[in-house]
């Protein structure tokens, strides 16, 4: 039945590499335990560019650290109530109304189209081929 046995791979793609160049943000485990996970923890690229980086003109009354614990918490939020690896999410997020929504944003108030509802994707799987500890993963919902 298992066709594949004997298939060495042609290329493989670390989380290490992944995190070197820049296409997954490893959060602080500090920062993370904090939110009540206990596993490690990433962002992809997107996610962390479009959600945790404060957008030009909101560092009055945001910042990184406040954003990043947006996410985490609303996770670790929602995971409790999961029992699957893959766990879609929902949080509000304060983003400038430049026209550059996602299929994955709507606004949450007519009155304020600063105030997004975003649905990002999370998955708990391996932390890498050679290492099967857990880890998280967050994504945008059409990433993988």
């Amino acid at each position: 039945m298992n066709d594949f046995k004997n298939l060495k791979p042609i290329s493989v793609y670390s989380t290490k590499q992944a995190v070197d160049d820049g296409f997954l943000i490893q959060v602080d485990q500090k920062i993370s335990k904090e939110a009540g996970i206990r596993h490690p923890v990433y962002l992809t690229r997107s996610v962390w560019d479009k959600y945790v980086e404060v957008p030009e003109g909101m560092e009055v009354y945001q910042n990184q650290d406040g954003r990043l614990w947006d996410v985490l918490f609303m996770f670790a939020f929602f995971a409790r109530k999961e029992s699957s690896s893959h766990l879609l999410f929902k949080l509000l997020i304060q983003l400038p109304d430049t026209g550059d929504w996602e299929q994955n944003e709507k606004v949450m108030d007519r009155s304020n189209r600063l105030l997004r509802e975003v649905t990002l994707k999370a998955l708990i799987t391996a932390r890498d081929f050679d290492d099967p500890s857990p880890a998280i993963f967050i994504m945008k919902p059409f990433e993988d």
